[in-house]
């Protein structure tokens, strides 16, 4: 994909504009305290969020043994699995890309939860990225946020999330697929905004022409955006 030095995006969008986005309750999963449906210009999502409920004994990933489990489950069906070759090195199948996609929507969520009021207890997270077209992590995430903040789970507040990808020194806010495909170098923060805090940072690639820091200061500010967007659909939703 090639991506116009000064001009308008492949999608219309300037560099520092934000993805479409749209989010509501949706009602897919019977038994859900919470749920979600988000769409981020082609990227489709759909979040069920279960509990809390008492937590297993010896399961779960807190070091605490009366502390609160955050369980995520990502999957995506819209992603064949990869046969295996003998001549290539094969990058991370589904099943591994689900894991590390549920990994990172955890770490970027745990921060939001108020644990205190939920010790000895689970909370479950099931996200499915319907359609694909870019970052996976941020739909998930905010998504997911969402469907905490319909749960009536105790939350210090929403966790939003943005990634920057540099083309040619050229800094691209919330980039699609394509032009991710076609940057030098991206990076990728969680940001819980009633806090302050960034809860999750992600960044590869060639950083050799432009600052690191002055990218995730950019992150930080397409969080903000979005949490703008994030509240008032979480209003509207309220208000139906």
């Amino acid at each position: 994909m090639t991506v116009d030095a000064d001009g308008p995006r492949p999608d219309g969008r300037m560099a520092a504009e934000c993805r479409p986005t749209f989010l509501r309750t949706s009602a897919v999963t019977s038994g859900a305290t919470g749920s979600a449906y988000g769409e981020f210009a082609r990227t489709r999502v759909v979040v069920s969020v279960f509990g809390p409920r008492p937590r297993d004994r010896g399961a779960g990933g807190s070091n605490d043994p009366h502390g609160m489990d955050l369980d995520c489950h990502v999957h995506l069906p819209f992603e064949a699995e990869e046969e295996p070759t003998s001549t290539t090195s094969a990058g991370p199948d589904r099943a591994e890309k689900e894991v590390l996609l549920a990994a990172k929507l955890r770490q970027s969520l745990l921060p939001s939860i108020d644990q205190d009021k939920l010790a000895k207890t689970c909370v479950e997270v099931q996200c499915t990225i319907l359609e694909s077209d870019g970052s996976d992590v941020g739909p998930a995430v905010m998504c997911a946020s969402f469907a905490l903040a319909t749960s009536g789970i105790p939350l210090y507040g929403l966790v939003t999330y943005c990634t920057v990808g540099l083309h040619d020194g050229r800094v691209l806010l919330d980039p699609t697929g394509g032009e991710l495909e076609a940057c030098d170098a991206e990076v990728s923060v969680a940001y819980l905004g009633s806090r302050g805090q960034v809860s999750f940072l992600d960044a590869s690639g060639d950083w050799s022409g432009r600052s690191m820091t002055e990218c995730v200061d950019t992150c930080v500010e397409g969080c903000r955006k979005m949490q703008v967007l994030v509240r008032g659909a979480l209003l509207n939703s309220r208000k139906e």
